[in-house]
Protein backbone atom coordinates (compact mmCIF):
# COMPACT_ATOMS: atom_id res chain seq x y z
CA UNK A 1 0.00 0.00 0.00
CA UNK A 2 1.26 3.47 -0.88
CA UNK A 3 1.94 5.67 2.17
CA UNK A 4 -0.30 8.73 2.50
CA UNK A 5 2.64 11.16 2.68
CA UNK A 6 3.90 9.95 -0.70
CA UNK A 7 0.51 10.49 -2.31
CA UNK A 8 0.18 13.93 -0.74
CA UNK A 9 3.64 14.91 -1.97
CA UNK A 10 2.88 13.70 -5.51
CA UNK A 11 -0.40 15.63 -5.61
CA UNK A 12 1.26 18.77 -4.27
CA UNK A 13 4.05 18.52 -6.87
CA UNK A 14 1.53 18.05 -9.69
CA UNK A 15 -0.58 20.99 -8.53
CA UNK A 16 2.47 23.21 -8.18
CA UNK A 17 3.69 22.27 -11.66
CA UNK A 18 0.24 22.95 -13.13
CA UNK A 19 -0.08 26.27 -11.34
CA UNK A 20 3.29 27.48 -12.62
CA UNK A 21 2.73 26.25 -16.18
CA UNK A 22 5.42 23.59 -15.92
CA UNK A 23 3.15 20.53 -16.10
CA UNK A 24 4.41 19.26 -19.51
CA UNK A 25 8.03 19.52 -18.34
CA UNK A 26 7.12 17.78 -15.07
CA UNK A 27 5.39 14.93 -16.93
CA UNK A 28 8.40 14.53 -19.23
CA UNK A 29 10.74 14.37 -16.24
CA UNK A 30 8.59 11.67 -14.63
CA UNK A 31 8.55 9.67 -17.88
CA UNK A 32 12.34 9.86 -18.20
CA UNK A 33 12.73 8.69 -14.60
CA UNK A 34 10.36 5.76 -15.25
CA UNK A 35 12.29 4.80 -18.38
CA UNK A 36 15.61 4.90 -16.51
CA UNK A 37 14.14 2.72 -13.77
CA UNK A 38 12.97 0.18 -16.34
CA UNK A 39 16.37 0.15 -18.07
CA UNK A 40 18.19 -0.32 -14.76
CA UNK A 41 15.98 -3.25 -13.79
CA UNK A 42 16.48 -5.25 -16.99
CA UNK A 43 17.68 -8.81 -16.63
CA UNK A 44 20.77 -8.08 -18.73
CA UNK A 45 22.13 -6.07 -15.80
CA UNK A 46 21.83 -9.02 -13.45
CA UNK A 47 24.88 -11.13 -12.66
CA UNK A 48 25.68 -14.34 -14.49
CA UNK A 49 24.35 -17.56 -13.04
CA UNK A 50 26.82 -20.19 -11.96
CA UNK A 51 26.02 -23.46 -13.68
CA UNK A 52 27.23 -26.83 -12.50
CA UNK A 53 29.68 -28.54 -14.84
CA UNK A 54 28.19 -31.20 -17.11
CA UNK A 55 29.89 -34.61 -16.95
CA UNK A 56 30.07 -36.43 -20.29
Amino acid sequence: MIPNKLVQTAVAAALLAAATGQLPKFIQTVRVAQYQLLKDSQASKWGKTMLLPVKR
